[in-house]
């Protein structure tokens, strides 16, 4: 610890600075007068998170000093209407800090890459203010100390990922991109609102995190609300996640700019699912085994059947998007093995050398025009920056000692390995598939001959003679390759006793140790891979071609991405709710909603038609009503006070 302990202010701070310059941004876009330019939305955003990003350094260094245990901030009072109370407050802990120096880290990096990639779009000035919003709502989540706190960031960071994701709305891919990505996470949101309910009720109206998951170690909550608000919560954590079978909306939400994918799409918002299991981990521990198993195999079938889908797919965006599926299955896995400290450190390296990749991917695309990769090729010397930080990342991700995410993957593999040797085998074989996959794209982009490019935009001619990115872009991409060497190292110096800091001490039990076999096995499917797709798309012995028709309908299911878009669009979408349950909903909307609207309507009308006949215009006619009036009046009050009615 090298500073004095983090006011509170402070960290309140790191939320609002980006919403400083949201709000600024959008001012000045709808504000003509204000002669805002769009260069100022880069400039504004960068400070804006750059100040986030000091601060945060500041609560991490506050949190290590407390070992990672709760600094104590009181909530406040946000909202009381009668015994319906609401407290808002920040949490800061191991698990929140480590989240807030991941998400400023990240968003500041690719905020500068954006200036490079999106220099000249015609929504700059937009992009960054969506952008501000984004890191703010992602922020608000990590150091929420209510439920209700983080549901209402939750559904930010997915209001924002819609509008990024449809950023070029022109596009219809990008538009039906943003739509699917939208509605398909609504289908988990829905069941952790459930939760949310669920757990209000039972226990007499808590939101507060610390105190639900107190009561659940305490046993103060029936197996069956466990069950149910567990479940809630991982279906939340399943669509943000894109665990399956909400899985298939991530590959398309590729469509968005680059930057967005780096920062929401691999590092950050697909991270949130992870990170609510583990802000409720000592609740989900609580909870009957059925409920944890069927997490661990969730996850451990998500990371096998994306990594399936990553070694078939040509568009290099979505192979990283199949990868980044994959890893957060396994970190889905690990959870559900009891594994709090795997989960968490894999989620912190791979932020890391995954928003390299997928920057990577982008300065290709740059030289290109193109995401896919059989129009790529001979890169490595027209990109030398790009192509060698590509490679750290690859190995980072592939689980090469000793980069990062070897340490990561180990503890991960480690867990299964005492838990579940199915699993244990299931990740391993995971292990293989990523490093296939991932030197497939190196040795398809970077080594043969160039391929031509795309044509760029609506014009006749190919993109030019491949070239590096501008500095803006390549900077971001070596800062990240130092997280992605060295972060892993932490595994060396207790971090796992400094994440531990956030739960019980009843159950914290990691120690840090090392299986042979695990190591051996994990580090020959690594280099098992590379050696594998080495010798089928660099020496092409044997052909892919050939490989391709050998593996017959596995490869056809596989580049089909299981027909679950096909079952979801065509058989859920199209025939459930289009035509079955549309219908119904159509009827009662026409029946009910518009016969109940329509109904007052008309009775209105009616008592108006009466009401305006009293008014004749008459004197006589308005004497004699008062005159009956006073009558009718005198004769209740007699009744009433001459007990006429007891009688």
């Amino acid at each position: 610890m090298f500073l004095p302990d983090i006011p509170e202010l402070m960290i309140w701070a790191i939320y609002f600075a980006p919403m400083v310059s949201f709000a600024v941004i959008a001012c000045g876009i709808t504000i003509p007068r204000m002669g805002f330019q769009a260069r100022h939305a880069s400039r504004l955003t960068i400070t804006a998170i750059g100040l986030s990003w000091i601060l945060a350094l500041w609560a991490l260094d506050t949190s290590i000093g407390l070992d990672g245990e709760s600094a104590g901030f009181a909530p406040h009072e946000w909202l009381r209407l009668f015994d319906f109370e609401v407290d808002f407050g920040v949490q800061l802990d191991s698990l929140s800090a480590l989240m807030m120096f991941v998400v400023t880290s990240v968003s500041l990096l690719v905020q500068v890459y954006s200036t490079g990639y999106m220099h000249g779009d015609g929504g700059y000035a937009r992009y960054f203010m969506l952008m501000s919003l984004f890191t703010m709502s992602m922020l608000g989540l990590v150091m929420a100390s209510s439920l209700l706190q983080l549901f209402i960031h939750w559904e930010l960071v997915g209001l924002t990922s819609y509008l990024l994701v449809g950023f070029w709305f022109h596009r219809p891919a990008a538009a039906a991109a943003a739509k699917k990505a939208f509605i398909v996470t609504r289908f988990g949101d829905f069941f952790f609102m459930i939760a949310l309910v669920l757990i209000w009720t039972k226990t007499g109206g808590i939101f507060d995190i610390t105190e639900i998951n107190a009561l659940a170690a305490q046993h103060q909550l029936s197996d069956a609300v466990l069950v149910g608000f567990v479940l809630g919560v991982f279906a939340g954590a399943a669509g943000k996640s894109a665990q399956f079978p909400l899985h298939f909306w991530l590959p398309d939400a590729m469509e968005g700019p680059t930057p967005v994918s780096s920062l929401i799409h691999s590092a950050t918002m697909v991270a949130a699912g992870v990170y609510l299991l583990a802000r409720f981990f000592p609740t989900v521990e609580a909870a009957p085994g059925e409920v944890t198993t069927t997490i661990a195999y969730i996850g451990a079938f998500t990371a096998i059947l994306a990594a399936s889908m990553g070694i078939v797919a040509n568009d290099i965006k979505r192979v990283l998007a199949y990868s980044t599926i994959s890893q957060l299955g396994y970190m889905v896995m690990a959870i559900g093995l009891g594994g709090f400290v795997a989960a968490i450190f894999h989620l912190f390296t791979h932020a890391f050398f995954k928003s390299l990749l997928f920057q990577g991917s982008g300065s290709v695309n740059h030289a290109t025009n193109t995401f896919d990769m059989r129009r790529m090729g001979g890169l490595r010397t027209a990109m030398p920056l790009t192509f060698a930080t590509f490679i750290i990342g690859s190995l980072s991700l592939s689980g090469v000692f000793p980069l990062a995410g070897f340490w990561s993957k180990d503890e991960l593999l480690l867990d299964a390995w005492h838990h579940d040797k199915f699993l244990w085998m299931v990740g391993t074989i995971v292990a293989f598939m990523t490093a296939f996959y991932m030197f497939r794209v190196i040795f398809l982009t970077f080594f043969g001959e160039y391929r031509g490019g795309e044509e760029v935009d609506v014009g006749h001619d190919v993109a030019g003679p491949p070239h590096e990115s501008p500095r803006s872009m390549t900077v971001p991409m070596i800062i990240l390759t130092v997280p992605s060497v060295l972060f892993g190292l932490f595994a060396l110096n207790g971090f796992g006793g400094f994440i531990e800091g956030t739960l019980p001490e009843e159950i914290r039990h990691f120690k840090f140790h090392m299986d042979s076999v695990v190591l051996a096995s994990s580090t020959l499917a690594a280099f098992g891979g590379i050696g594998a797709a080495a010798a089928v798309y660099l020496a092409r012995t044997p052909k892919p071609e050939q490989l391709g028709r050998a593996a017959g309908p596995f490869y056809t299911f596989a580049a089909g991405k299981y027909y679950v878009d096909e079952i979801a669009e065509g058989g859920i979408v199209r025939v459930v709710l289009h035509r079955f349950l549309g219908r119904w909903i159509a009827a009662f909307d026409r029946v009910v909603v518009d016969g109940i609207v329509n109904g007052t309507a008309v009775g209105a009308r009616r008592i108006g038609d009466i009401a305006r006949r009293l008014e004749t215009g008459h004197l006589q006619a308005y004497t004699s009503m008062s005159m009956l009036g006073v009558v009718v009046v005198i004769i209740v009050i007699f009744v009433l006070s001459g007990n006429v009615l007891e009688r």
